[in-house]
């Protein structure tokens, strides 16, 4: 990819971060506001394919082909920190799974403009560092559902099997829990869980819980009772 478009991507990023998040709070339990730091992360690609997964409905295999070895993670104003987090590193601290995938735009920069871009759930990512490749299977959102709407607002209900240069931007972490237990141990007798806040650790290249433990003992402890403050991370 020419450092001219990598020039665009990385100014259309820091363009549309301008949405913060709220909290996701359990039916009976009113957190805090989190995401002091909104993040979006960037992966670029030379090529890519796009491929029906046969038997089953919207799901696909999408392909990056020449990728960079990182995936740039940029913050929301006024903080705007700019962190290069290793890739395989990135995949491994963010969470990809199938009830709560993240969300992500897929825009392909040379494309005809009703094929240019798309807004997917991401499932099951494989880096081949070798190979410089980088496979997802995803899902095309009917209600395009992306934090920054400059990207909802141009969503495509289709693309190309095969395309060049394109950049993925995916949302910062989904929002998550933190499970009550009783007993000195995370798999001591559950109690129950509080959803809450997940927030990007740019240090440690994952997400993890916004607050410190002392705030979720305190909320397990109201909602359960003073034996349920054993805590475990679901972000």
């Amino acid at each position: 990819m020419s450092k001219k478009a990598l020039a665009a991507i990385a100014f259309l990023a820091m363009a549309v971060l301008s949405v913060s998040y709220g909290v996701l709070a359990e039916e009976t339990e009113e957190l805090q506001p989190e995401k002091n730091v909104t993040f979006m992360f960037v992966q670029t690609a030379q090529s890519g394919t796009l491929i029906p997964v046969e038997g089953m409905d919207n799901l696909y295999t999408l392909t990056l082909m020449g990728v960079a070895p990182q995936t740039i993670a940029f913050s929301d104003r006024p903080e705007r920190i700019v962190v290069q987090a290793p890739m395989q590193q990135f995949l491994d601290g963010m969470c990809f799974s199938c009830d709560n995938p993240p969300n992500a735009a897929i825009e392909i920069l040379d494309a005809d403009g009703d094929e240019d871009l798309a807004v997917v759930e991401l499932f099951d990512p494989v880096y081949d560092a070798a190979n410089q490749t980088l496979q997802y299977n995803v899902s095309f959102l009917e209600l395009p559902d992306l934090s920054y709407a400059v990207f909802n607002e141009r969503a495509d209900e289709a693309l190309p099997e095969t395309f060049g240069s394109a950049a993925l931007f995916i949302d910062d972490c989904k929002d998550g829990a933190v499970e009550c237990n009783k007993g000195p141990y995370t798999w001591s007798e559950y109690c129950g869980k509080i959803k809450t806040g997940c927030c990007w650790d740019w240090s440690d290249f994952c997400c993890e819980m916004c607050h410190d433990p002392d705030y979720y003992e305190d909320a397990c402890e109201k909602k359960y009772g003073s034996s349920c403050i054993t805590l475990r991370d679901m972000c």
